[in-house]
């Protein structure tokens, strides 16, 4: 290696010098900008959300709805990741941040957030769905999470495939013959003789479990935090997709990805019970089968799969101004934008009955698919999510692909599903 010296070291002094001498004035500049920013006399909040949660139009409108407020938006990516390592760190957290439908794993952090109720969210709770508005408060009362939008599910089917089939096609009627996951496996028996083995009813036994779950009042823990995943309505619930697998009505098909985009693109896949955000999803991996699908009630009830909130942190210095913001953006009128722009399907129930939910839709026949939905969201019993429910769904959906894919014995399957529970759980 050269090293410099004489002159040539005393010009590279000198340029060093001039550098950090400016990069400080830069820094006293923007350091002075940034306190110009902050004494404008307005207050300043930060909020944290993910693409595609909240309308960007509609949050570039709180400044004209809040003149003293400006809104620091900012769209993070690795979103949970981002949102845990900072509340560990208890540094960097903002305002008001959005949580995803897995709200319960923030329970156990709970002293980290602001209750809502403090902030006069019991005068607004009867705009909203009681179920939805009960998930999120945690086990102590204490309400971390205001209503955004909602998963109400139903059954989406192929008109053509059940003609064929000899079912009904007319939802009304789909529904009213298939009332139970016992009627849907039957007529996946009619569908699979019908189509000679090339259509089957359902995409794989998980999205049965999955959807069951999603009906139940009754799911892994209560609200002392009691294990229920080993009780009867979980395992009945386990014993109906072992019973869909064994009547040979699933396609195998993994929910996401090329496989199962080509399945309902090519009439393999038949139908699915899914959330109201897969009509999208739908109709993004099959365009070409427009005008061939219609939604009905789900077999089994009326569930939930998705949905949002949004919170005030304790890192906030304006609480009260942060809720009045969260109060607006989900207001029932920005409700219906918001389902507008991203289809986020609604909590508050005066948007429910909005003309902008109610059109209808070629690729779903003409059919104006939220007259199902309304119905079902109203009708979803209220449930309780524990922060640990991802231990258990995890292990029994790991256990139910080795069933499906692997062949694996469905009784050795539950009881690993439970052993690497109880596992997860004493850690």
């Amino acid at each position: 290696m050269i090293y410099a010296s004489g002159p040539a070291l005393r010009r590279r002094k000198v340029w060093l010098n001039t550098f950090f001498c400016l990069l400080a004035l830069l820094s006293t500049a923007m350091g002075l900008a940034a306190c110009a920013g902050s004494d404008d006399g307005k207050i300043h909040l930060t909020l944290w959300y993910w693409n595609r949660s909240i309308s960007d139009s509609l949050i570039a409108q709180v400044s004209k709805q809040f003149p003293n407020i400006v809104l620091d938006a900012q769209k993070i990516t690795d979103y949970d990741n981002k949102v845990r390592t900072s509340m560990a760190a208890h540094s960097g957290v903002p305002d008001i941040m959005g949580i995803n439908s897995n709200i319960s794993t923030y329970f156990p952090d709970e002293d980290q957030f602001v209750d809502l109720k403090s902030l006069g969210a019991n005068d607004v709770q009867s705009q909203y769905l009681a179920w939805k508005w009960n998930l999120g408060i945690a086990p102590d009362g204490k309400m971390i999470g205001f209503p955004m939008d909602t998963g109400p599910t139903a059954l989406f089917y192929r008109t053509d495939l059940f003609e064929k089939a000899g079912l009904p096609t007319d939802p009304a009627q789909v529904a009213a013959q298939l009332k139970t996951w016992d009627d849907y496996i039957n007529a996946g028996v009619k569908l699979k003789q019908a189509t000679n083995n090339k259509s089957f009813m359902f995409d794989n036994i998980g999205t049965v479990y999955g959807q069951m779950l999603g009906q139940s009042a009754k799911q892994y823990f209560d609200k002392s935090g009691t294990y229920l995943g080993d009780q009867s309505h979980i395992k009945a619930m386990w014993d109906e997709a072992i019973k869909t697998y064994k009547a040979g009505v699933d396609g195998k098909v993994p929910l996401w990805g090329t496989s199962w985009n080509q399945g309902v693109s090519n009439g393999y896949i038949a139908s699915f019970v899914g959330a109201v955000w897969m009509k999208q999803v739908l109709q993004d991996a099959a365009p070409d089968t427009k005008g061939k699908w219609r939604i009905a009630r789900a077999p089994g009830g009326d569930g939930n799969s998705g949905g949002s909130f949004m919170a005030v942190t304790k890192y906030s210095q304006h609480p009260k101004e942060a809720f009045e913001v969260i109060k607006w953006l989900q207001s029932p009128t920005n409700q219906v934008a918001g389902y507008k722009d991203l289809q986020l399907y609604p909590s508050a129930l005066d948007s429910l009955n909005d003309p902008a939910l109610h059109q209808k839709e070629d690729f779903y026949g003409g059919q104006d698919t939220s007259e199902v939905f309304n119905v079902a969201v109203k009708n979803i019993p209220s449930f309780y999510s524990g922060p640990y429910d991802g231990i258990v769904g995890g292990a029994i959906g790991d256990q139910l692909n080795l069933v499906e894919y692997q062949g694996k014995d469905p009784d050795q399957a539950w009881n690993d599903a439970q052993a690497t529970t109880q596992r997860g759980l004493l850690r």
